[in-house]
């Protein structure tokens, strides 16, 4: 009787679970709403939590809850299965109904702690407003690349094309913390989660995930098996995440300011390396003629290099490529956003008459460079 008893009360819990679970993506769908969750109780949440898990810099409590609850889970398995074998059958739901309010406890907690942060309003970037005119194409692309030659001289290189760095991941994550300073807005968490290293890198470098950011733990988890170039900028990307930015275009944007204006030539480097050859398209034959091509500056050989080094790196690093897009894609879309993992480059698009050889409607991540150049 006692244990029908712990069974009923098992059955209610998870039935509350689930009630809150379903007010929580109600909720989540009112704009407002999902805005006023995002910034006051999950931001609270966020803070206090990311306080505690801070205190371990070293040590992924996303890591030991991943693999402790995966033993759990399989551990109450066996129980019920042994159970349900010997006929004890309220005895064998006991240990479902233990898994059933585990699992929803957990889903439920992420979903309170970040989900509403996909539906929330635009984010707030200084973006370039103004037009350009194509005869500044010139000297706007100079500017930049100057820039890319001073970073390339103020770091080392191995052999390989790899950045070489002597910053560990907490430098690194020092360093981003107070590039982060130049965001102003309330839209955006003034804490930062606990950066940590991922023991089990090797599997994400297969899965080819750079960084996982696990919100009910405010943590930011890197992929310490990732070309050196990138580490700054995915450092950048998770704690975007931890500062209530979810959507992933709005993270990779967020980074890319952060990184871009930052004083630190590892930080530049590695926004350059992803998005500056979206500005690079102004220098090319569709928009210059070849004689005003002459005028651009060389950029340091190291930058292709590296490149090179990083596209090699993944080619040969794809084991399980397939399985974790499926996977992440699956999760994006089941968050809010029907483009999926495609939205990782949604702040790229830009158009362009190709009648008068400009671009007309300048991408997101266009806009963030010119925003620095005019500035």
């Amino acid at each position: 009787m006692k244990k029908f008893k712990a069974l009923l009360i098992k059955g209610f819990v998870i039935i509350a679970i689930l009630v809150i679970f379903i007010v929580l993506i109600a909720l989540k769908n009112n704009k407002d709403v999902a805005e006023a969750i995002t910034r006051g109780p999950a931001r609270w949440y966020g803070f206090v939590v990311s306080k505690i898990t801070g205190l371990a810099p070293f040590i992924s409590f996303t890591e030991l809850l991943f693999v402790g609850l995966f033993c759990l889970g399989v551990l109450l398995l066996v129980l019920f299965i042994i159970n349900l074998v010997k006929l004890r059958i309220i005895r064998a739901f006991n240990k479902i109904f233990n898994i059933a309010i585990i699992a929803l406890s957990v889903v439920t907690l992420y979903h309170f702690s970040c989900e509403a942060a996909y539906n929330r309003k635009d984010m707030p970037l200084p973006y370039y407003q103004g037009d350009v005119e194509r005869t500044e194409y010139i000297d706007i692309y100079n500017y930049f690349a100057n820039d890319i030659n001073l970073c390339i001289s103020e770091m080392e290189f191995a052999e390989s094309g790899d950045v070489k760095t002597s910053m560990s991941l907490q430098d690194v994550a020092k360093e981003v913390r107070k590039s982060y300073e130049i965001i102003k807005d309330p839209y955006f968490a003034s804490h930062s989660g606990a950066v940590k290293p991922m023991l089990s890198s090797f599997i994400y470098r297969e899965f080819q995930i750079t960084g996982v950011t696990f919100s009910p733990l405010a943590e930011a988890n890197i992929d310490m098996m990732i070309p050196t170039g990138d580490i700054p900028f995915t450092v950048a990307h998770e704690l975007a995440h931890t500062k209530g930015v979810m959507r992933e275009n709005d993270a990779n944007i967020l980074a890319l300011y952060v990184c871009l204006n930052s004083e630190n030539p590892y930080l530049r480097f590695s926004a350059y390396n992803r998005y500056f050859g979206y500005m690079r398209v102004m220098g090319s034959g569709t928009y210059l003629t070849q004689e005003e091509r002459t005028q651009l500056v060389t950029i340091n050989a190291a930058y292709d290099k590296y490149g090179s080094f990083e596209y090699k790196f993944w080619k040969e690093h794809d084991l399980l490529q397939h399985i974790g897009d499926w996977i992440n894609n699956l999760y994006i879309k089941s968050s809010g956003v029907p483009e999926g993992t495609s939205s990782y480059s949604g702040g790229t698009t830009y158009e362009y008459d190709p009648t008068e050889h400009k671009i007309t409607k300048f991408s997101e991540a266009q806009k963030l460079f010119l925003e620095k150049y005019y500035r």
